[in-house]
Order: structure tokens, then C-alpha cells, then sequence
């Protein structure tokens, strides 16, 4: 089943294979982020940004990169960093873009918001480096940490990328405070979504969560309706949800094996 993203993702996807090539990468360790970017008539500032993430302005052949993290060695500033850089190789006759954290992981209903991610993505965890990874391992949350190890990727981005890479059918949620925040699919195959806002299901593994300080993943077959509930025949589909907490936070990141019920 193929994968639907936003935008022109061969597009994005081959402006992130050029960058690779121009710059030789063959390891993860080897993508340096900051040096592509500086390589460019780019300059790179830190912190100074309310509201937003990052921000891209380009003055005729000149840009300024802000990005709200310190240090560039943060997963989470190295995407920020190749998220408006793909903006920069795509989006040459757009002058300015103000990144939030919902930009950063649009996928779908921004196409430029989306291209920008995808280049980001194939940038950080080439499609040649990551795909032996995926195709030999189920899609878990050890898979996902074991890409974001490796990568230098946050797990949220990890697992972004291997639903949207993996033959199975997932879906990943990220829930605050007994409330879903977000949540991207995989694919469409089984049709499912959830609302925005949507309250826990009592019978989720988030919801037990909720309560548990531990941070091991914790994975169980659920029932349908713990998650989707608008579906016709929920009896068809299985759902296998694993779930974490993200750090110290009230966070929890579920991701949602599907498959055809017996």
C-alpha cells in the first residue's frame, strides 16, 4: 500500500537524495546538518522565537535561519534546521516561512509544510540508510528507537518515518493529559481517524498510562473502540497499541498496529 503524503514528495525526495550526493554521506554520523546549511549563503541564529519553532527569511540571495533551540546537536533543532532547509532548496520564490511545531510534522495538509518535511525526513534517515532497518524489524518502538540511535532523530520523527516506510498498517498518536494532541497515518487502507481533541478510550493502554510513572513501552491488543469510533464494523480490524510516555511529560506517543481480524 502506498504511502500518501502531502506535496510533491518525489520532488522532496530528490532534492534530499541531491544534498546526500553533493555531499557524499554514506553513515548516519556523517550528516551534518549545520555545515550543508552554511555551505549555503546562510546564516544560522538561536533562540528569540515565541510561538513558532523556526523561521526561514531570504533576502535575494542571502538567508537567516533562526531555530528556538540552543544547541545544535538537539534531534529536535537538527530537524528544525533541515525542515527549513528543505524549504530553502524547494521554495525559492517564497520569502519568508514561520514554523510551528504542527508544521514540523504536517505530512499532508500543507503541501509546501509537507515537502519541506519530507526533504527533512530522507535528509536525516536516507531512504538507502534506513530502509535494511525497517524491512527487518516489525514496526515497534524499538524499532523506532533503534532508528532515532542511530539517525540522531527524536523517537517522534523515528516513528513518523517508519510508518510512513513500513508494508503494515499503523497509525501514531500522541496524546496530552488523557487528550489526543495528533496523529498521522500510515496509510488509508482501513479508513480510520480520529477526532480532533478526542478523549482516551478507558480501555487504551494511553489511558492506563496516564497513571504510570514508568516510561517502558507497554503493548496490548485493545479493543477497536478504545481508538476509532466511527467505524462501521470495528470487529474487523485488530488493533495492537504500544504505548510510552515521552519523557517526564504528560506526553504519551501510541503507536497502532492494524490488521484483519480473524
Amino acid at each position: 500500500m502506498k504511502r500518501k503524503t502531502g506535496g510533491n514528495t518525489i520532488k522532496a525526495q530528490g532534492a534530499a537524495f541531491k544534498v546526500i550526493d553533493q555531499y557524499g554521506f554514506q553513515h548516519p554520523s556523517e550528516i551534518d546538518v549545520e555545515a550543508v546549511i552554511l555551505d549555503r549563503p546562510i546564516t544560522i541564529r538561536h533562540g528569540g522565537l515565541k510561538g513558532c519553532e523556526a523561521r526561514l527569511i531570504r533576502v535575494g540571495q542571502q538567508g537567516i535561519m533562526r531555530v528556538r533551540g540552543n544547541s545544535l546537536l538537539s534531534p529536535r533543532t537538527r530537524f528544525a534546521l533541515a525542515h527549513e532547509l528543505g524549504h530553502w532548496e524547494l521554495h525559492k520564490t517564497t520569502q519568508a516561512f514561520v514554523c510551528t511545531p504542527d508544521n514540523l510534522r504536517d505530512y499532508r495538509a500543507d503541501p509546501m509544510e509537507a515537502e519541506a518535511n519530507t526533504f527533512a525526513s530522507e535528509l536525516l534517515m536516507p531512504t538507502s540508510m534506513i530502509r535494511p532497518i525497517i524491512e527487518a524489524n516489525d514496526p515497534r518502538l524499538s524499532t523506532a528507537k533503534e532508528i532515532a540511535d542511530t539517525f540522531f532523530v527524536s523517537l517522534t520523527a523515528a516513528t513518523i518515518r517508519m510508518i510512513l516506510e513500513t508494508r503494515h498498517e499503523c497509525v501514531l498518536v500522541v496524546s496530552n493529559e488523557g487528550i489526543v494532541e495528533w496523529w498521522i497515518s500510515g496509510s488509508e487502507r482501513f479508513g480510520v481517524w480520529l477526532e480532533a481533541k478526542q478523549q482516551l478510550g478507558s480501555t487504551s493502554v494511553a489511558f492506563y498510562l496516564r497513571q504510570e510513572p514508568s516510561q517502558e513501552p507497554v503493548s496490548e491488543v485493545v479493543p477497536t473502540e478504545a481508538w476509532f469510533l466511527h467505524l462501521d464494523s470495528p470487529e474487523r480490524i485488530e488493533v495492537t497499541e504500544e504505548s510510552m510516555r515521552l519523557g517526564q511529560s504528560q506526553r504519551i506517543l501510541s503507536l497502532l498496529s492494524l490488521q484483519d481480524s480473524d
